[in-house]
């Protein structure tokens, strides 16, 4: 069977020699200590062309490589690809956000089933976002509004709303890879803002079980009213600070700080325990790219969509366009109100 276009691959990384020796050899990176909090600073230069992380050419792997246009139950083509897990046994579990669909392949890339789909019904999706592996090869299948476990066969299991039950606004749950019995739980947005922090945006995370499924609320649990929860903290961040994805590496939480090339780390407790901050001057911003930037800007308002950096992959994501008054107006905000440590 003739595979003309794979879309999903399984790729290697690899770094050139020159490169690793350039970064390790340099001696310009800072640790020091601030009331218990590990501050680690990076002074070295950005990679030059011909240094940084390469992608092998010939992948390990590569599946849905459906011919083109065609309709190949075995070699189903893709969509948008939205998460990639693996099972115990080896088999890929992958996410398409554009049927909202789950599908899995054996350890060797061949298509094995499918589950889930556009719907609002049992095991239906509504909006798909990504797809988690939990032990036991229970998989999550998750939308906006809910998590929906199905089993490894793709029998669908039950279904955990994640909408807060006052605004029915979805909320940001994170799971910690492979366990999916513990969960933290953020509303993002906390309306309550204590005197003096106005400037600030506060966060309020929860971590909880899955036991709240079926007889209490998420909005609940924000609040932390009867329900079991092991810790509830709040981070408070400058509302002018682009921040990135969060992470969860195992109890720890991670924020990026992308206009400042900053990384936090949080324990599961909300104390900070260190601060990763990268000073290297990115690339300077060139005419072209800003026109590609103003006209895609044009675009978006015509369409009704509001265009993010993230549309474009090769700028510096810490050094976004603002407009001499707004990077004026962002200057005097942060000296009245510095970010926590």
């Amino acid at each position: 069977m003739a595979r003309l276009k794979p879309v999903a691959t399984v790729l290697l990384l690899t770094c050139p020699s020159t490169a690793c020796e350039s970064q390790a050899g340099d001696a310009d990176f800072v640790e020091t200590d601030s009331a218990g909090v590990a501050i680690l600073e990076s002074f070295q230069p950005q990679w030059d062309d011909g240094h940084g992380w390469t992608v092998a050419l010939e992948p390990e792997l590569a599946i849905g490589a459906g011919p083109e246009g065609g309709d190949d139950p075995d070699n189903p083509p893709w969509g948008r690809v939205r998460g990639l897990n693996v099972l115990s046994n080896g088999s890929l579990v992958v996410g398409d956000a554009s049927t909202s669909e789950v599908m899995v392949f054996d350890s060797t890339g061949q298509f094995t089933h499918r589950f889930g789909g556009k719907g609002e019904g049992p095991g239906e999706l509504e909006d798909f976002s990504t797809v988690f592996a939990c032990d036991g090869d229970t998989i999550i299948a998750a939308d906006v509004y809910a998590y929906n476990y199905f089993d490894s066969e793709g029998r669908f299991l039950r279904r955990l709303a994640t909408v807060d039950g006052r605004t029915q606004m979805p909320l940001s749950v994170f799971l910690r890879s492979g366990d999916c019995r513990r969960f933290l739980v953020t509303d993002r947005y906390r309306t309550a803002v204590p005197e003096g922090s106005q400037g600030l945006t506060y966060w309020d995370f929860a971590w909880t079980d899955e036991s709240f499924a079926g007889r209490d609320t998420v909005e609940r649990m924000i609040e932390g009213h009867e329900l079991r929860y092991a810790e509830i903290f709040t981070r408070a961040v400058p509302w002018t600070t682009r921040v990135l994805p969060i992470r969860l590496a195992g109890d720890d939480l991670l924020f990026g700080y992308s206009q400042r090339a900053e990384l936090r780390i949080v324990a599961s407790d909300g104390a900070l325990k260190r601060i990763l901050r990268w000073h290297a001057t990115p690339a300077p911003i060139t005419t072209e790219e800003r026109q590609e930037w103003n006209s895609q800007q044009v675009v978006g308002s015509e369409s009704g969509r509001r265009i993010q950096l993230d549309d474009f992959p090769w700028l510096p994501e810490h050094k976004p366009f603002l407009r001499p008054a707004a990077r004026r107006r962002r200057r005097e905000h942060l000296g009245s109100h510095p970010s926590p440590a």
